[in-house]
């Protein structure tokens, strides 16, 4: 037996080949609605096709996930930022305490949603947190960040991107001016 590669008759030199066009992708964000801390209900349509916003994913367990809420929440702007528990244990249901538990440790107010959300948390397959899920105004998933972050100018610069990106099946991401 013999094993040959490339051409193996002269006319497969003459082939020409053809360009097949590039599909691009992208996720959307699920359509949600839960209420938050204060009892406001918020939903998807708040944001999606509208603005850009993030999804924060955490734990009321988790303080060292503090520093990275205190972050992100200086870099964020108001009403573009959620904080959604993935946690679905009965005795950290309660979103007023965490709310102000972590308020009480970062000393400052946290003017965000904190919303009990494990079923979501699930849906987007939040595996480790902190996790942020960084949404544009289309809807799209742009980006997704697990782990501390707390350098404000790398947070800062993401969100800009984010606010700016905009998907095209045909030409995939695009950022406006």
């Amino acid at each position: 037996m013999i094993i040959t590669a490339g051409c193996t008759n002269p006319s497969a030199e003459n082939v020409e080949e053809t360009e097949q066009p590039l599909s691009y992708s992208a996720e959307y964000f699920p359509e949600w609605s839960g209420v938050d801390h204060l009892n406001r209900t918020w939903t998807s349509g708040e944001f999606n096709n509208q603005t850009a916003f993030v999804a924060y994913f955490s734990a009321p367990w988790c303080t060292h996930c503090e520093p990275t809420i205190d972050a992100y929440d200086q870099v964020i702007s108001s009403h573009h930022m959620m904080v959604f528990s993935r946690e679905s244990r009965e005795e950290y249901a309660d979103m007023l305490s965490w709310h102000n538990r972590t308020e009480e440790n970062l000393n400052r107010t946290i003017d965000r949603p904190f919303i009990l959300y494990p079923s979501l948390a699930e849906t987007m397959d939040v595996q480790s947190i902190p996790h942020a899920i960084f949404v544009n105004e289309q809807g799209y998933i742009y980006n997704v960040q697990i782990g501390k972050r707390t350098n404000l100018t790398a947070i800062n610069e993401l969100w800009e991107l984010t606010q700016k990106a905009t998907f095209d099946e045909n030409t995939g991401w695009n950022y406006a001016e």
